[in-house]
């Protein structure tokens, strides 16, 4: 069938707007350095991208979610270390108070200064960050600890009451795993780990026993003080193991963030190969598409001119 002018001027502006068309896209993945940017680029790639945009996004996530976990964790340590030094202190202070040659004046200064580490401990326990506290538990908006009014009347009441609750938070630090990112002040501080109120066995109530001995030098009982050096070795014990639990927590934690950066380096990578346009080919392609258009302009434009007249002499 012979092609009249008609057809092959719109089989040429066809061609046209096709050339034109794809040297546009070249001309965005070459300035956005990116070969799909629109769904209609690659749509077989859509549902590919976005499942691995929302993983990126969950890892991200968990990530700053971790660091903040990780940075509670390191400021409770500081707290626990502090309280490793004040019960150390405790008792050098308490085994100098075994000297038989201690007047009652300086038995008076060292159940002082015990006392001022007592409160000390109290401050600690009440430690907290951007406005929560660390050993309260879910209640972790209320100081956990607060003096007993009762022990003044009675001493074999604690002298420091517990208000905050058992609450353990969990936190999902991967995907597929959790752990516990909080130590209640009941378990550390009172060595009640299950909360009933009652000190557990081979553990001890570290207000309590830095109480007894400050009250028994006040009341010039020095053998009273140095009995209780056995339960400020627990007290030491008690929160060096509680301290050693935050530490395995904070590995693991440091761990699963480092499991996400691989993640994400792998994630970015499959995005990479769906997103990304290879630039020195993209710039070949539209250096291509450039002369090939270059070349339908020409042509079509000298179509346009053709008439029976340019024959006529």
């Amino acid at each position: 069938m012979k092609a009249s002018n008609s057809t092959t001027y719109r089989s040429m502006m066809l061609f046209l707007n096709s050339t034109t068309s794809k040297l546009q896209d070249l001309q965005v993945a070459t300035a956005t350095g990116r070969k799909m940017n629109a769904a209609s680029d690659n749509p077989a790639g859509v549902s590919p991208v976005l499942l691995t945009r929302s993983r990126m996004m969950s890892a991200e996530n968990h990530y700053e979610n971790n660091l903040a976990a990780i940075d509670r964790l390191r400021a409770q340590d500081t707290q626990m270390a502090q309280g490793e030094n004040l019960i150390n202190r405790a008792i050098e202070l308490t085994v100098s108070a075994g000297n038989g040659t201690y007047s009652s004046y300086e038995l008076e200064v060292l159940a002082s200064e015990i006392g001022d580490l007592r409160d000390s401990m109290v401050s600690l326990a009440n430690g907290q960050m951007d406005g929560k506290y660390f050993f309260a538990g879910f209640n972790d908006l209320t100081p956990p600890f607060v003096e007993n009014p009762a022990h003044a009347l009675d001493p074999t009441q604690p002298p420091m009451l517990y208000q905050g609750d058992q609450g353990r938070k969990q936190l999902e630090i991967s995907p597929s795993e959790t752990e516990t990112i909080n130590f209640t002040g009941s378990a550390v501080f009172l060595g009640d780990e299950d909360g009933d109120g009652v000190t557990d066995p081979g553990r001890v109530d570290i207000f309590a026993v830095m109480t007894g001995i400050e009250e028994a030098l006040r009341n010039n009982d020095s053998s009273a003080a140095t009995a209780q050096l056995g339960d400020l070795n627990v007290a030491l014990e008690q929160i060096s193991i509680n301290r050693s639990q935050m530490g395995v927590v904070a590995n693991r934690i440091d761990r699963a963030n480092e499991n996400i950066q691989d993640m994400e380096l792998d994630l970015e990578e499959v995005l990479s190969r769906y997103q990304d346009a290879d630039l020195i080919e993209s710039i070949t392609e539209m250096m291509q598409q450039e002369q090939a258009l270059q070349a339908a302009m020409d042509v079509t434009g000298r179509l346009s001119k053709l008439s029976i007249l340019d024959y006529l002499r």
